[in-house]
């Protein structure tokens, strides 16, 4: 197998940030390609000048012809990879120094398995409990987990958290079908927790990885895009559920 991976990050205004999720990747060698899927901009010409300044031919900036919303992006972003394995990346947070390093420490990759962070530092201000997933190291997540943890606050943060690990190929064979019962402004409110869900109705499972960690950054533009779909949490939720206990 070979063990090149690549760093897909979705896109959308974080000119601000994404210097920083991209940071460890510009000069690991075992990261040959960063992917990095605009989701139609307003800050674009930004976007542009950052890249031009840190002049990596790693990047390789794919634009979107019209606003695709988070999760759609996120499929668009992992679909641009040429390699294997890709890290899906927040354009918004910042890995720990040792994230890539932790992923290579494990022996062998399973193409049914996504590989997922155990703990997510919020910053600034007092880092949020609900992200440290430290009672799931080294526990592989199946539906049946997903069935009895489901009602609490931190499993439902981690399903929605993405940043993880995952199989390209195998990953968007799941994510094809993207015709789902609720229409964007629902999809978008839980956009991470949707694809897990898919993940694992497809005889996949999510396993998370002991110090696999990273800086979650809370800011304006994050909290407003949240505020406008977070209405529709509860309903998508329990979709998700219905969706799981059909299977």
């Amino acid at each position: 197998m070979d063990r090149k991976i690549s760093l897909a990050i979705p896109y959308y205004n974080n000119s601000q940030f994404i210097f920083e999720a991209m940071l460890p990747a510009l000069t690991d060698e075992r990261v040959t390609e960063i992917i990095i899927c605009d989701d139609y901009s307003h800050d674009i010409n930004n976007l542009l000048e950052l890249l031009n300044n840190i002049n990596n031919n790693k990047i390789k900036l794919f634009k979107n012809n019209e606003n695709k919303g988070c999760y759609h992006n996120k499929i668009e972003t992992v679909s641009k990879c040429t390699n294997d394995w890709a890290i899906l990346f927040d354009s918004d947070n910042i890995m720990s120094p040792y994230y890539i390093d932790t992923l290579f420490q494990i022996p062998a990759w399973d193409e049914t398995v996504i590989y997922a962070p155990s703990n997510a530092i919020t910053f600034p201000g007092t880092p949020g409990p609900n992200l440290n997933f430290s009672i799931y190291e080294n526990t592989m997540i199946t539906r049946d987990v997903f069935k009895n943890d489901i009602n609490t606050d931190r499993f439902q943060c981690l399903m929605n958290d993405c940043n993880y690990f995952l199989p390209v190929k195998s990953y968007l064979n799941c994510m094809k079908p993207v015709e789902h019962l609720y229409d964007r402004s629902r999809m978008d409110s839980l956009d991470s927790a949707t694809l897990f869900t898919d993940w694992l109705c497809n005889n996949n499972t999510i396993f998370v990885v002991k110090d696999l960690h990273y800086k979650h950054r809370v800011h304006a533009t994050s909290n407003y895009m949240l505020s406008k779909t977070h209405r529709y949490e509860n309903e998508v939720r329990q979709q998700l559920l219905n969706k799981i206990l059909t299977i």
